[in-house]
């Protein structure tokens, strides 16, 4: 007796749920479908327009909705977004990074602008927008600073240097003599160099580390490194930090895997300059050892260190 009685609270419960399940507003979603990102830059202030922008932050009158990352579709690279939203209303678009090549630490990049528009969305309807971005304009964002950026396009002006001669030396290559370097495809005819370093014979390793760099911020503002890389073993890059209570110090805080295609990365110093505020100067290194009789090589393009004061 006690199981039947069971068995009947339990329909009962199922017929109330099956009742109530669909009472309501059936609302149906709107659709915002957003195409990858576009990105523009003056070459001579703000380098080559590469980037991995990998999302796109969605905010409807002010108001978050989320990250969503572009994913592969049949009908090309794209994120669709379901939407409760009717009428005209205000999108702000962000781009979105994966900060040090790490899924799980996306952020919105703070050095690009957001994409603004007026969006009326209709019950079932897909709208569709292909975003566009550049740098803060440092004409009128005076806070924001190019500290470091080499394309080594010009003729003996790479700006990382080997630690000493017993490590493989970053040497200039071009496109016409090398496929590897990395050439702007919106300019080949002057921007078609990169840096190389080859290791291998009685050479096991390398180090390079850029000039020093002072009077970064100190008050945890972002301070971030990108660099489009190719390389055939992993690197390291890290930070030289000298300071007279210390003195010179070096700290390994981010690996790159190795790829056989070009990829850029978002590299975050923002804690170690802040950690380190009473420093007097700061450099930038990669570097990268193995051993056996393998070879590798390191391919480099348009590093730029940026920060916001």
């Amino acid at each position: 007796m006690k199981s039947l009685r069971y068995i009947f609270l339990f329909a009962i419960v199922l017929s109330l749920f099956s009742c109530n399940k669909f009472k309501g507003s059936q609302e149906i979603p709107a659709y915002l479908r957003i195409e990858p990102w576009t990105l523009t830059t003056n070459y001579e202030i703000e380098g080559a327009a590469t980037q991995a922008i990998t999302d796109a932050w969605v905010y409807i009158n002010g108001s978050l909705h989320g990250c969503f990352e572009f994913k592969n579709h049949d009908d090309g690279l794209y994120t669709m977004i379901p939407l409760l939203e009717k009428g005209e209303k205000t999108v702000q678009l962000y781009p979105g990074v994966k900060m040090n090549g790490i899924a799980s630490t996306r952020i919105q990049y703070p050095f690009y602008q957001p994409y603004k528009f007026k969006h009326t969305f209709v019950e079932g309807e897909i709208g569709t927008v292909a975003p566009s971005t550049k740098y803060y304009n440092i004409d009128t964002v005076t806070d924001l600073h190019f500290k470091l950026m080499e394309d080594f396009e010009e003729i003996n002006n790479i700006k990382f240097f080997s630690i000493d001669t017993t490590y493989a030396p970053l040497t200039q290559i071009s496109h016409r003599t090398d496929p590897n370097a990395w050439m702007d495809p919106l300019d080949t005819i002057n921007h078609y160099r990169s840096g190389h370093i080859h290791v291998g014979d009685s050479i096991r390793r390398f180090w390079i580390a850029s000039g020093e760099l002072h009077n970064l911020p100190s008050a945890g503002n972002y301070v971030m490194m990108e660099v489009d890389y190719k390389c055939d073993k992993e690197m390291c890059i890290g930070m030289y930090i000298k300071s007279s209570q210390n003195g010179l110090q070096y700290k390994d805080l981010y690996y790159l895997k190795a790829t056989d295609t070009w990829k850029k990365a978002y590299i975050n110093f923002s804690p170690t300059v802040t950690d380190n505020y009473f420093a007097d100067y700061f450099k930038v290194y990669f570097r990268s050892d193995f051993s056996g009789n393998e070879t590798a090589d390191f391919y480099f393009d348009n590093i730029k260190l940026i920060y916001l004061e």
